[in-house]
């Protein structure tokens, strides 16, 4: 039976995903009925469907105002927590939940259901391209490890209910209206359902209703509906009117030093960015009435914000029904103070939510019991998925961050009424009055202690600081050694390769698959591979290769991050024989393996584009299942990270063992300009070397691949100092 979430439903869900790993919205922690109705109440549920069979709650799907990551306007909803018992997948029930939720968001108005899916997922993602949906945005996986895909269903039929009801048979309710499609979109090539027409991008859709063909052109971004026909025959198509251009957002900023902060007066977001850093050191959201909390750290609803310049910073107001939230925002110094504050009638009932973004990648985290590397899923508690579980902060818990590299510190004092609490080890959500003022420090510290005070390491299960004294920091010479290897061409597996030989290292190359589909060190894997064939390797469902480049958007995007490693297949690679390396190339993009002692030095070469981005070196080294990483803590100080599950780390230098014992070592050139992403998948380990592209610049980095052969020479590498290339 499928019906309506009712609040006694409530421990049977928390069971129902706490019994499953695969369940959807996955938390480290053991959820409970009141999570659980908090979750539902936070994200503005417009519907919440469950699945029941002899009183066992066994299935459930919601349809959202908003996710926490992003927030929908009037009109729309975002699909989550789609989770069927294995028991009873594969029938019925799945059909069931989705015609049930349809049809109840039709009749209420809803016009598009937005939902995100890991491209790699052979079960979903069939699901939901024959449920009419399509990709709304880049078919690769952004940071979170998913595509955004969007159903216009509901809109359509509700236009042909309008324009042609007297030709639907009264029998058909279309409550599965995807049942109806003849347009062939699920059979298309992820990414590739929209095509050009007169000069914009397009999506076409046809229903066919008894002897009734429905056919629809709409604009994929915004859902409007171009054109219509009805009959077997299309007709030629329309001449569309050009799309009119999206006015570049308005944003004000004020300096103050090596300090910008800026507002932008579509959404109200304020940024703090540093001369010294890539990107903003801090992302900060209008703050907005709850529950539900209709605010998203990623993508904010548009608001109509009036922006008014002071002395330092702005007054920002938006105007309610019964009064006017207003926001003063001022960079004095090095200290961001906001004032929230009420004005006319009574103010808004619950509270204000705020959610604040540290920008500090590589930064320690420090929570008055200590300091941890930041990074997402190592700790606290990744509550992204599921903000009801986050880590709740005691009143007037200290909470900062410190980067080791720069000094640069994020320092966040906020006081009793309100409520912090932490969903990533990045992102701290704020509940408050309607009028409440807290402050942020951005002051520079040469040491933990002086963001928060009495920081030692903490305590968190796989995490740990390496013993041994810290080295002195000395230089590392840029890996040099034999200039020399030698390159041949061979046949492997019936695909033509390059091979690579330099001392106990050998590469093979292959220009098809676009990368390196095999490293062997003195005879052992450096690299895993699919090689020849192609599957997936955690968001990535086209894995190929055990070393490939790609050129990316930059690692700061809000609503995209950096993505998983995906290559179009449209692509082709060439190689180039220069002296003893073998240089792939495509269109704007030139990268090699050169020797080097102790193994080789990746070269990334790019012309100058029309906007910023990056330079991404992917590696899946042959590591263990459950890899163990090194990587810094503050100067001289060495974390050792062996988290079972899933996480990620930005760092600039990082060392992670072999499944031999042997351990594969890189660093960033320049660490103002690159860093290392590093992630630990149910797949193995992925490391993304990430070198900053300027808008307009030509580029070249380069990233040492260096294996060594124990703990002690891998700790010696990476205890060398902050820049590992300062001569």
């Amino acid at each position: 039976m499928i019906r309506p979430f009712a609040d006694g439903d409530a421990a049977a869900v928390a069971e129902l995903y706490n019994r499953h790993a695969d369940a959807p919205n996955r938390v480290e922690r053991t959820l409970d009925a009141a999570m659980v109705r908090a979750e539902l109440a936070e994200r503005g549920t417009v519907l919440f469907l469950v699945a029941e069979e002899d009183g066992e709650v066994l299935g459930t799907i919601g349809m959202f105002r908003s996710t926490g990551r992003r927030a929908v306007p009037e009109g729309e909803v975002v699909g989550d927590m789609f989770f069927l018992s294995p028991r009873v997948r594969g029938g019925a029930p799945a059909g069931r939940l989705f015609s049930q939720a349809f049809r109840t968001l039709r009749e209420q108005g809803v016009e598009a259901i937005r939902l995100t899916v890991n491209p790699g997922n052979q079960l979903a993602l069939p699901l939901y391209r024959q449920l009419g949906c399509v990709v709304s945005g880049p078919a690769e996986a952004g940071e979170d490890g998913n595509i955004e895909m969007v159903s216009y269903m509901p809109k359509i039929v509700t236009r042909l209910r309008r324009d042609h009801a007297e030709l639907i048979p009264a029998s058909l309710r279309m409550t599965a209206a995807w049942r109806y499609q003849v347009d062939g979109i699920a059979g298309q090539q992820l990414g590739r359902e929209t095509e050009q027409l007169g000069g914009r991008t397009v999506l076409r859709t046809a229903l066919a209703v008894g002897d009734l063909v429905f056919r629809a052109i709409l604009d994929p971004e915004t859902g409007e509906i171009l054109h219509t026909a009805v009959g077997a025959d299309a007709g030629p198509d329309p001449d569309l009117p050009a799309k009119p251009d999206r006015p570049a957002p308005t944003v004000s900023s004020h300096r103050v030093g090596p300090l910008t902060l800026t507002v932008r007066h579509s959404d109200g977001a304020v940024r703090v960015f540093h001369d010294d850093h890539i990107g903003p050191v801090l992302q900060e959201t209008w703050p907005v009435a709850g529950p539900g909390y209709l605010t998203g750290w990623r993508q904010a609803l548009r608001r109509e914000l009036t922006v008014r310049p002071l002395p330092d910073g702005w007054l920002v107001s938006e105007q309610h029904p019964d009064g006017v939230l207003h926001r003063e925002s001022r960079l004095v110094g090095a200290t961001l103070n906001q004032r929230i504050r009420w004005t006319g009638g009574p103010a808004p009932a619950g509270r204000l939510r705020t959610v604040l973004h540290n920008g500090l990648r590589t930064a320690l985290l420090l929570d008055g019991t200590g300091y941890l590397p930041a990074g997402r899923g190592l700790a606290p508690i990744d509550a992204t998925e599921f903000g009801a579980a986050r880590t709740r902060l005691a009143p007037e818990h200290p909470v900062g961050w410190w980067d080791a590299r720069t000094g640069l510190a994020v320092r966040v004092h906020w006081a009793q009424p309100a409520e912090a609490g932490l969903l990533t080890d990045s992102l701290l959500t704020l509940d408050h009055p309607a009028s409440y003022t807290y402050r942020v420090c951005l002051d520079p510290a040469t040491e933990p202690e002086q963001v928060v005070p009495d920081s030692r390491p903490a305590a968190a299960t796989g995490l740990a600081p390496r013993p041994g004294e810290p080295a002195t920091p000395t230089a590392v010479p840029r890996p040099a050694g034999p200039a020399t290897g030698v390159l041949d061409e061979r046949v492997v597996a019936r695909r033509p390769v390059h091979r690579l030989t330099c001392a106990e290292h050998t590469v093979l190359v292959d220009p098809a698959a676009g990368g390196v589909v095999s490293w062997q060190s003195a005879g052992r894997p450096v690299l895993a591979t699919p090689f020849p064939k192609s599957r997936a390797f955690a968001r990535n469902p086209s894995w190929r290769c055990g070393l490939w480049v790609t050129s990316h958007g930059v690692r700061e995007d809000e609503n995209r991050g950096l993505g998983w490693g995906g290559t179009s297949t449209d692509t082709r690679w060439l190689v180039e024989r220069h002296d003893s390396a073998a240089v792939l190339g495509s269109p704007g993009l030139r990268w090699s393996l050169e020797p080097a002692e102790g193994g080789f030095t990746l070269a990334v070469r790019a012309p100058g584009g029309a906007a910023d981005g990056e330079l991404v070196g992917w590696l899946t080294p042959a590591g263990r299942k459950a890899p163990e990483f090194l990587l810094p803590g503050r100067p001289g100080e060495l974390w050792s990270l062996t988290k079972p599950g899933a996480w990620q780390r930005w760092t600039d230098r990082v060392a992670v063992r072999l499944a031999d014992g042997r351990w594969l070592a890189t660093a960033a050139e320049r660490p103002s300009q690159a860093e290392i992403l590093v992630r630990s998948t149910p797949s193995g380990p992925l490391l993304a070397l990430v070198a900053r592209h300027p808008r307009g610049e030509a580029v070249t980095a380069h990233w040492p691949l260096t294996v060594l052969a124990d703990t002690a020479a891998a700790e010696q590498y990476l205890r060398a100092g902050t820049d590992p290339f300062t001569h």
